[in-house]
């Protein structure tokens, strides 16, 4: 099939890597990988971070405007004609404008991956997002869902014939650089100046307000509780809240932080290859694709509990849960995996196994294959 796809939050070609912009492009690697043409059609943004209505009704006409100039393509035969409209992460804060009118007017499903309904925007700073967020839902002939948490919300805005599916977090598989880690890590210790005898803890995230600014503030605390051993921090990430990020973690000693700043794929890949444990509280986390890279890379994980984490880590398997926001939990989730040298090992071994059976793009492309396909057919 020739299927059209939308990210109203982030377009896959924007220039600030994010979670978001990481699952948009492995979806569309998914469905080319299964054979479908797939082409984006809009890199508009619906977006609009700080509730603003007036800004929403900019975005709403923008979008709308948007749609019409995609349906005249599709028209002129400027724009090849697709066979599904595909819309990734739908909610509030970035509605889609353009997929529910667009595949309405061509006749064609409209499919939705990643959809999340929040009531209490029902009053609130963002009604015009939540309004069309529901137009969407309605619309919907299929949903794929790649978080829990969002499954029970969005129910009562789906017809009743439409398909549902769900999809673990995923991601292609990469050979290890190296199998046992030390070659590289020595290789890195170098580069840092630090000891590659220690632990190395890892962490990968943008310094952003809001839950990651806190995420790394809780972080900076339990590390604060675990001074007593030794370890390493390894922060890959930058952002506009850096410099707080920053001053958080200044009491612990300039030696026991190595900030490396934003690092490409690759580059990171070596880092986590080379790393020991992968630490991030998780504060609100959807799910987190750098914790599911993390586990790629056969690293244990503590992480913060949610809904959405939980299908990527098996707790007291591949890594330990903590309650949110628990920094006191948090702190001795660390401390047992940096004192267990055999822990770290086993549970090192068990993510790597976990991620190979049930999160690799090879097999979510199947799935996605079949739901594609079933929509197609009604």
């Amino acid at each position: 099939m020739r299927i059209g796809f939308y990210a109203p939050m982030k377009p896959p070609d924007h220039s600030s890597p994010s979670g978001d912009r990481t699952m948009a492009r492995s979806l569309i690697e998914a469905m080319a990988f299964a054979g479908h043409e797939v082409q984006v059609m809009s890199d508009f943004r619906s977006l609009d971070i700080h509730g603003d209505p007036a800004t929403q009704q900019s975005l709403e006409s923008t979008g709308k405007e948007t749609a019409v100039g995609i349906l005249k393509a599709v028209k002129s035969g400027a724009v090849p004609p697709v066979d599904l409209w595909f819309t990734y992460h739908l909610f509030h804060k970035a509605p889609d404008w353009l997929g529910p009118e667009v595949s309405m007017t061509l006749g064609i499903p409209y499919a939705v991956a990643e959809a999340s309904y929040a009531p209490k925007q029902q009053k609130g700073p963002w009604h015009t997002g939540l309004v069309q967020v529901e137009t969407a839902l309605r619309a919907a002939a299929g949903i794929a869902s790649l978080n829990p948490r969002d499954l029970e919300c969005i129910q009562p805005f789906l017809s009743i014939d439409a398909k549902q599916t769900a999809l673990l977090p995923f991601a292609r598989d990469r050979t290890s650089l190296d199998p046992t880690g030390k070659v590289l890590k020595k290789t890195l210790s170098r580069k840092l100046g630090i000891d590659p005898g220690d632990p190395w803890l890892v962490t990968v995230a943008m310094m952003r307000k809001g839950d990651k600014e806190r995420s790394y503030h809780m972080l900076a605390s339990a590390l604060a509780q675990i001074t007593d051993l030794r370890w390493r921090l390894v922060v890959i990430g930058d952002g506009e809240v850096g410099d707080s990020v920053r001053d958080a973690f200044e009491p612990l000693g300039r030696g026991r932080i190595c900030f490396c700043g934003m690092l490409d794929s690759s580059e990171t890949e070596r880092y986590l290859e080379a790393g020991d444990v992968f630490v991030w509280p998780a504060i609100h986390e959807a799910f987190g694709m750098a914790i599911l890279e993390a586990q790629r890379h056969g690293l244990p994980v503590v992480a913060g509990f949610t809904d959405g984490v939980a299908t990527i880590v098996e707790d007291r398997s591949s890594g330990l849960l903590t309650a949110s926001e628990e920094t006191d939990a948090f702190a001795e989730a660390m401390r047992t995996l940096i004192e267990d040298h055999d822990l770290r090992k086993s549970m090192g071994n068990n993510a790597r196994e976990k991620f190979l059976k049930n999160h690799t793009l090879e097999a979510t492309s199947q799935t996605l294959d079949r739901f594609l396909r079933s929509l197609k057919t009604r």
